[in-house]
């Protein structure tokens, strides 16, 4: 199982670990669920963006 933990743009507090699967799209669903936002896209711990759920390995880091 691959998962990541995710926060809002900007922060590094309250993250939500969860795990990887389907699409991006379902990605972005769970996000926007967890995180109580609209979020539109993902970005790793370095700024880059993530355009490719394939792009995403287990305990990558945060998003």
């Amino acid at each position: 199982m691959r998962r990541v933990t995710l926060f809002v743009n900007g922060t590094c507090k309250n993250g939500k670990v969860v795990a990887v699967y389907g699409t991006l799209s379902d990605l972005l669903s769970v996000a926007s669920n967890k995180l109580g936002i609209k979020a539109s896209c993902l970005y790793n711990g370095k700024g880059g963006l993530i355009d490719d759920i394939a792009l995403i390995s287990s305990d990558q880091g945060s998003f």
